[in-house]
């Protein structure tokens, strides 16, 4: 019973296992070919794009499709560059520390020369750390990132960097170790750009001694390209350029050493950065071989640089496809249908001669009764007639009572407010100018209205006065003006008011007229 459960334990165990390297065989191959966009909408014709990670593109002869394990035949357009290219980028600088101090002002000139052109733009995120040899357990110093896209915080870790006499290594150092360290703590950060190291150095390293995870495959799985700027010196034992290769970034060797060449490089470098970053798109166009029906097909992608899977969804098939398929049940469903339409018919007729039969009987019955609403409808309409003429009478009546009673209380009061307003002695009046024109009007009733129309107490006919212009209303010894909406608007005083408590010699402006008020 034991060796049973150990058998089964150990089986699955190996089967973790195999799955775990499959996934990690495809996590590492994932940035290499994706296939993307595919649609079925003119099925059996596929379509989609097949996205390739290496800039340099690829030979689409060494891509091959396979459509549930067979294979298809592809057709390929001409590659197009990423519609999805970033905006910004984030630039590692891995600077060799040496005590050669010509050497170590190339490597600041060359940089700060970059920072400075089209290389390096506002918005692009910068690190300069420098690398030698193994120093207490640490080759790059700092090892920490802190990314900027400060000029002068740029220009303070350039200083940074110290001459570092390397005596125990014979003036070697140890660039794929440097590196290594370099993509492991890049995998901590967090960047929504795409990211790149430039190694400025003069490519005289050591053995590359690694175990584990090489930098190639690392910058390969974390999608991070190495470019090399190298300062020639004539001694290239282990030589970063397949390196840079391999993660698809780019090696330039300086035989002149001369910035001016290495700033140009590295510029044209970082210009291109995001647009190889992107990659390539081949649209591609297959017919399928699937047969409509099926929920979905499965496609295996075959190449050079890795593997990838993608699912087709397939379209239904639509009625009459579905009838081609099956003549024998289409004919017998054929004839079921006809003969539930035969019934069906035959039921509607009987249907229809009971329903005429009824609605015969219903019409004949509406009739009379809508005979007998009509004479009941005449009585009750001249009923309400005289019930509606009785109450608009009294209405009538009502309302002229209300309205006299309401004449002879204003009349009153406007008595009763003209005594006040003679108790000066005299009535107020207004002092008028048109142009050169000018004149005045004598206010003899508590109450005046202004304006262009003939129902107005003063009537101004000219155009810039409105019809209902103003009202001027004196109550309890005090006289109040109000704009009754005019168009051009009432000013006082040289102030546009809506409604204003008037004063001795205030000046009422209206349209182009000139009012001047003598209480």
């Amino acid at each position: 019973m034991k060796i049973k459960s150990s058998i089964l334990n150990f089986q699955l165990l190996g089967s973790l296992i195999v799955l775990l390297c499959f996934n990690s065989f495809l996590f590492s191959q994932k940035k290499e070919i994706d296939v993307r966009n595919v649609t079925t909408a003119e099925f059996p014709n596929v379509k989609g794009n097949l996205w390739i990670r290496d800039p340099n593109g690829i030979d689409n002869k060494t891509i091959s499709f396979y459509e549930n394990d067979k294979r298809v035949k592809i057709n390929f357009e001409n590659f197009k560059r990423s519609d999805s290219v970033a905006k910004q980028k984030t630039i590692l600088f891995l600077v060799l520390n040496t005590d050669n101090k010509k050497q170590r002002e190339w490597y600041k000139k060359v940089i700060q020369s970059v920072c400075q052109s089209e290389g390096i733009k506002k918005g692009d995120k910068v690190e300069i750390v420098s690398f030698s040899c193994f120093i207490d357990d640490q080759i790059i110093y700092p090892n920490k990132f802190n990314f900027t896209d400060d000029n002068s915080e740029i220009d303070g870790k350039l200083e940074a960097i110290q001459g570092y006499k390397n005596y125990a290594n014979k003036g070697r150092v140890q660039t794929h170790l440097a590196l290594n360290d370099a993509l492991a703590l890049l995998e901590k950060e967090v960047s929504d750009f795409p990211t790149g190291i430039i190694i400025l150095s003069d490519d005289k390293s050591l053995s590359p001694e690694l175990t584990g995870e090489t930098p190639g495959l690392r910058a390969r799985r974390l999608d991070i390209p190495i470019y090399g700027i190298i300062y020639e010196n004539g001694a290239k034992p282990y030589s970063i350029a397949k390196l840079c290769e391999q993660t698809y970034g780019s090696y330039f060797s300086d035989v002149n050493n001369s910035e001016i060449d290495a700033s140009a490089k590295l510029t044209d470098y970082l210009s291109d950065f995001q647009t190889k970053q992107a990659g390539l798109y081949f649209p591609f166009s297959y017919i399928s071989n699937i047969k409509k029906g099926e929920k979905y097909g499965t496609v295996k992608v075959d190449s050079r640089k890795g593997q990838t899977i993608f699912t087709v969804e397939i379209p239904s098939k639509s009625f009459i496809e579905l009838i081609k398929d099956n003549p024998l049940a289409s004919s017998l469903i054929g004839l079921l249908v006809v003969g539930l339409v035969v019934v069906i018919i035959l039921m509607v007729k009987k249907n229809n001669l009971k329903q005429a039969e009824l609605e015969s009987q219903r019409v004949s019955k509406m009739l009379e009764v809508e005979e007998q609403q009509k004479s009941s409808e005449q009585k009750i309409n001249q009923q309400e007639q005289e019930i509606q003429r009785i109450q608009q009478e009294e209405k009538r009546s009502t309302e002229e009572k209300k309205i006299n009673t309401q004449k002879e209380a204003e009349q009153k009061d406007d008595e009763a407010q003209l005594q006040k307003m003679l108790e000066k002695g005299n009535l107020p009046w207004f002092e008028f100018k048109l142009g050169s024109e000018s004149g005045s009007y004598q206010i003899q009733s508590p109450r005046l209205t202004v304006g262009r129309d003939a129902m107005n107490m003063w009537v101004i006919n000219h155009p810039t006065v409105s019809k209902q212009h103003f009202k001027l209303t004196f109550r309890n010894s005090v006289y109040t003006l109000e704009d009754l909406g005019s168009t051009n608007g009432t000013f006082i005083n040289g102030f546009k008011l809506n409604q204003t408590i008037i004063s001795h010699g205030d000046c009422i402006q209206i349209g182009d007229i000139t009012l001047t008020i003598h209480l």
